[in-house]
């Protein structure tokens, strides 16, 4: 009757010469082997799918960016919960790269960061947030940044309270752009911004730049300050404000 090796005999072709553990670590091995056939299959199939995303109907169009931080903020929602606790840092920084490739299959993401303080803080939370597939690159001058995402060719990660008010021009010469994420923990020191689709923004605290204090406009909206300019205000407010509305709103971060 023939021999029919075993997988682990497959692995370790001299079972008589190893002990149980190298046995066992073989065993491991050989599954982890498994899975990460079963993760490329798996991978590669999203790309496939994600390459399709880009012509569907319902992706942005026009001047807009591909982006769409509403359904990655739904989607990594969803992940996140049902990823156990002590997983989910992994988890979010795994989906954030897996996201980033797919999106690079409709072309590959250009990001423009300017930081002049703690450059190495802005570029990271910019990498983890559109992951390793986006051409990064740093820039010297937020104008201009400001002025190649106006004109579609990406998103620019701009630091706040560095010495440049750039924000303010998002109510004027750059009132096509939207801030669509922040960088820096609860109150973020660098803002992404891009031609963002306002129906694509995420959920969560609204960004507004106005002329007043960082307490409030007297009409009960509270804000969180970030930087003043001249007697104008970068602030974060929970108040579900529409953008480009007459409170000053530019956009919003989850």
């Amino acid at each position: 009757m023939p021999h029919t090796k075993t997988a682990l005999q497959q692995v370790w072709p001299a079972l008589t010469d190893i002990s149980p553990e190298h046995m066992a670590l073989a065993a491991l091995r050989h599954e982890i082997d498994l899975l990460d056939d079963e993760l490329l299959a798996l991978f590669q199939r999203r790309l496939a799918i994600a390459a399709r995303v880009g012509q569907a109907k319902d992706a942005p169009a026009g001047p807009h960016v591909k982006l769409r931080p509403d359904r990655e903020q739904r989607v990594l929602d969803r992940v996140l919960a049902q990823a156990e606790p002590h997983n989910q840092e992994a988890v979010e920084s795994l989906w954030r790269q897996i996201v980033g490739w797919g999106l690079a299959r409709q072309g590959r993401m250009k990001v423009q960061v300017w930081s002049p303080i703690e450059p190495t803080r802005a570029f990271d939370g910019a990498r983890l947030r559109f992951g390793a597939a986006a051409d990064m690159r740093a820039v010297r001058d937020p104008q201009a940044a400001l002025e190649w995402a106006s004109e579609g060719h990406g998103v620019a990660v701009l630091a706040v309270n560095a010495g440049d008010p750039w924000w303010t021009g998002l109510r004027r010469e750059w009132a096509g752009l939207s801030v669509f994420d922040g960088f820096g923990g609860e109150t973020p020191s660098a803002l992404a911004v891009g031609r963002i689709d306002p129906a694509a923004l995420p959920t969560g605290r609204r960004v507004v730049v106005d002329a007043g204090g960082d307490a409030g406009d007297g009409g009960g909206i509270r804000r969180r300050g970030l930087d003043t300019h001249h007697g104008w205000t970068l602030s974060l407010t929970d108040a579900a404000l529409p953008v480009g509305g007459d409170e000053g709103c530019v956009g919003a971060i989850p």
